[in-house]
């Protein structure tokens, strides 16, 4: 069903919302909040790299060729960073039951997503493992690397995958995910510890045929935690054999295994630990299915940023689907493709240019913001996790920034909308702009969003 939103049908009833709620900034304080996010001009984290505007798959696949039949501009409009993929869910099963022949179709596919991701400036992360025909759910005699105490077929493939890379001169921008997901029995259906020599094995052996290759692990779908005897097993062996990634890489999806703002310690904890190097790290996975919408997307970019993660969007669509659709962002009917809710909010996120200021989450981690400062001008993305309440936003650090402490400010605020993947959103709903007065240094913002999935950005004009 295709729901259609314009936003000049809302643009009357929201602005009644905004109006009343900034009139006083003592009223707006007082009123019942579940928590506050905090930004601080004051201190900045470095310019903004839109570290989160990546997905798994979400290109068609063109031959071996780029990818021409998404309109550019859905591509670049989000300042597009990051792919990730290896040819799952297509015809040709892969190299463990289809041997060379089947593999090659594999490979053809990641070709193209790499292709078209170098088009537009973007890294590729490659999957061996969907090369292999590991895509989840497998047989239980499908073969894995290691059965049997036999890795002469692995190290046979490993070193195909490596004679493509170097064939289509395919190194550039590109990072070799070892193993999609091996901790559930979908992807990697035998013991851990068969997982780990094969970790080893395969980092060993690219370091020694084809050293430029920068590789990236465990990519685990359960993020690091101190009590996690997987995770343990994996960071022992790797510090025993000297097999340490270029990149650590996990996924962060659904409430369940908690957020950067926990994972990044837990992970800090454990390298020490273990007397291993902090490195780059990939989300290469993020969200749930439901927490696909603005509001969610704010509260794992705003994580995302906050610790330097690379992420990328996790894509929930299958055979044809998967190799479409930018992971849902976009969707497309007779008349082509059409951007949804999400994507809006993407493409103001690529709008976000300049010095990153510091942010924190309000305390009960269900409310996230992210914010940037270029000039005078400063723009905060907030969005909650899966739910509907009222939060505030404080701004602090204007003496630091040379804003004097207290005084007025003008506000001008967006409004995203969702209405599910295939729901066409016209263009995010501009609120028109208000006045706050503020004091002690500090400015509070009122965040209360119609629904869960409704996501606001602000923009505060600086003396």
């Amino acid at each position: 069903m295709l729901i259609m939103v314009h936003s000049q049908f809302l643009f009357i009833a929201l602005v009644a919302l905004w109006a009343p709620v900034v009139s006083a900034t003592s009223r707006v304080v007082r009123q019942d909040v579940a928590g506050t996010a905090t930004v601080n001009i004051g201190y900045h984290q470095g310019e903004a790299k839109f570290l989160g505007a990546g997905f798994i798959y979400g290109f068609p696949d063109n031959g071996s060729s780029a990818d021409d039949s998404i309109p550019d501009y859905f591509v670049r409009d989000i300042k597009f960073q990051t792919s990730r993929g290896g040819g799952s869910q297509i015809s040709y099963e892969g190299w463990a039951t289809g041997g060379l022949e089947q593999y090659r179709g594999r490979f053809a596919s990641a070709l193209s997503n790499y292709r078209t991701s170098r088009k537009f400036g973007g890294s590729y992360l490659l999957m061996p493992s969907d090369l292999w025909g590991a895509q989840g759910g497998a047989p239980e005699n499908f073969p894995f690397p290691g059965d049997n105490g036999d890795w002469s077929e692995m190290e046979k493939f490993l070193r195909q995958v490596i004679s493509d890379i170097k064939d289509n001169d395919m190194l550039d921008g590109l990072v070799i995910d070892l193993w999609n997901e091996p901790d559930l029995d979908s992807f990697w259906n035998r013991p851990w510890s068969q997982y780990v020599e094969y970790f080893v094995r395969a980092s060993l052996l690219f370091k020694s045929e084809f050293p430029e290759a920068r590789l990236s692990g465990p990519s685990s779908a359960h993020s690091p935690h101190k009590d996690s005897e997987n995770w343990r097993a994996w960071l022992s062996s790797i510090s025993q054999n000297n097999a340490v990634p270029d990149i650590y890489s996990w996924h962060q999806i659904g409430a369940w295994e908690r957020e950067p703002d926990t994972t990044i310690p837990a992970l800090k904890a454990l390298l020490a630990e273990y007397n291993l190097p902090e490195r780059p790290v990939d989300v290469n996975e993020y969200a749930w299915p439901d927490e696909q919408n603005p509001a969610n997307s704010v509260y794992y970019l705003s994580q995302l940023e906050r610790h330097n993660i690379r992420g990328l969007r996790a894509n929930w669509g299958g055979g044809p689907s998967l190799h479409d659709f930018m992971a849902n962002l976009i969707w497309k009917d007779d008349g082509g493709y059409y951007p949804n809710g999400e994507w809006h909010l993407y493409k103001y996120y690529a709008r976000m240019e300049g010095e990153r200021v510091a942010t924190s989450a309000s305390s009960d981690l269900k409310f996230d913001a992210f914010a940037v400062l270029s000039g005078r001008r400063l723009k905060i993305i907030a969005g909650t996790r899966t739910v509907k309440a009222r939060y505030n936003i404080e701004i602090t650090g204007f003496t630091d920034s040379g804003v004097p402490p207290e005084g007025s400010l003008t506000v001008g605020r967006y409004q995203f909308d969702w209405a599910g993947a295939q729901g066409r959103i016209w263009d995010a709903l501009y609120l028109g702009t208000a006045t706050y007065e503020y004091s002690q240094n500090k400015l509070i913002i009122p965040f209360d969003p119609p629904t869960e999935h409704t996501a606001f950005a602000f923009e505060v004009e600086l003396p």
